[in-house]
């Protein structure tokens, strides 16, 4: 993977090094402080494709927050403005929306809600000291080590997430969990190395067979039959949509009802028709969309995102969306710029900064969150509900 986000960086360093931004700028070519008019904020994100349900809720968080920090005044006096360029759920697409939404005049870059698809705008924009953030990557790759000091992700850490959902499935009293890998993608397989290390750890349980699935697989009978023959008494489900809904209905057609924990990327109900009257199945969520969450702001979020879009939320993501442009309007307050370092520098020094989807913090050597709680969503008979909440592995008392 380090060698390919080397190519790509070479490959758009030669895109970009025509292409200036539409501001005025410094000589590192980063947007100057004397800059005037509207803060852009380019938004290479996927509205069309398997992603697009990903990246539909951030992109609405982030207009709510843009809309209330412009009726507050802006930014030190400057509105702020989303433009929208379309990846199609394309990685190398990725690069292409990039360097035209730099050529806009782009001053800090908002990319798609995974490593994978979004690091190649992530790197479009830092190769010109242009700060990127995702909204909800949740691979551990999508940091300092691998993207350089200018991108951030507001995701929490895959693992952070699969720890919570472990300790769940093991605080439910189950002690024989079996897993489907999906190795698509970094998220998936650091979800399954998470959930194993955590549950393997607990008394008494322990993992006792996996096996590989694949997003783009018709059958799945294979799997079931080897579940089956196991003795589980709970699946861990590493895997995304379209896929995972196939594996589900498959799943559940065969007369195999075990318990099956999941991750983020399962949130929302718009997949649910595929796997009618689904029950015994759980995942981890940034907070519940159904106005049941526990903390009141999250309620009263999801009731003014279903009255500004006409209807309610696809997935709780929608919290990072609107918490990505609170952490980046505060570190341009602070800053007084938006030139890549500086703004940078801004954002490590927030400290531990309240987010409308939880405390948020990064420091120099470390730009993903964490640690933040998670909300444990249960299906049961196609409706969706909160039944507890988690965070660093533990039951808090808000849940």
């Amino acid at each position: 993977m380090r060698r390919t986000v080397f190519l790509l960086t070479v490959g758009i360093l030669g895109l970009t090094v025509a292409t200036g931004c539409g501001t005025p700028a410094d000589d590192s070519g980063a947007p100057s402080a004397k800059a005037k008019g509207p803060i852009i904020i380019g938004m290479a994100v996927a509205r069309s494709g398997f992603a697009a349900p990903y990246d539909l809720g951030p992109s609405r968080g982030a207009e709510l927050a843009v809309a209330d920090i412009n009726a507050r005044g802006g930014v030190r006096g400057r509105p702020l403005e989303l433009k929208y360029g379309d990846t199609k759920s394309d990685r190398a697409l990725g690069i292409t929306v990039g360097v035209d939404l730099l050529s806009q005049g782009t001053e800090v870059m908002f990319v798609t809600c995974d490593f994978d698809l979004g690091s190649p705008a992530a790197i479009t924009a830092t190769s010109k000291n242009v700060v990127a953030v995702s909204p909800c990557a949740g691979s551990s790759q999508f940091d300092v080590p691998t993207l350089g000091p200018l991108a951030y992700s507001m995701g929490t850490k895959s693992a952070a997430g699969a720890t919570n959902i472990a300790q769940f499935a093991y605080d439910q009293g189950y002690r024989k969990a079996y897993l489907w890998r999906d190795p698509s993608i970094t998220h998936t397989k650091e979800t399954c190395a998470a959930f194993e290390s955590k549950f393997s750890t607990q008394p008494q349980a322990k993992v006792i067979g996996s096996d590989t699935i694949q997003p783009q697989q018709t059958s799945f009978a294979g799997q079931i039959a080897r579940l089956r023959e196991s003795g589980a008494d709970v699946l861990e489900l590493c895997s995304y949509n379209p896929g995972a809904v196939t594996a589900l209905r498959q799943l559940r057609a065969a007369g195999v009802d075990i318990p099956v924990m999941s991750n983020v990327a399962m949130d929302g109900d718009y997949w649910l028709k595929g796997v009618p009257n689904l029950k015994n199945f759980y995942y981890d969520a940034f907070g519940s969309l159904y106005g049941d969450d526990p903390r009141a702001d999250v309620n009263d979020f999801f009731a003014r995102y279903k009255a500004k879009f006409g209807e309610p939320a696809v997935t709780s993501y929608a919290l990072t969306g609107y918490a990505t442009i609170q952490i980046i309007a505060k570190a341009i307050e602070t800053a007084q710029t938006t030139s890549g370092p500086e703004l940078a520098k801004a954002i490590d020094g927030l400290g531990s900064y309240e987010t409308i989807a939880g405390p948020t913090g990064y420091s120099a050597k470390q730009h993903i969150v964490t640690d933040r709680p998670s909300a444990i969503m249960s299906v049961e008979g196609g409706r969706i509900s909160p039944v507890a909440m988690y965070a660093g592995g533990r039951k808090t008392k808000e849940g």
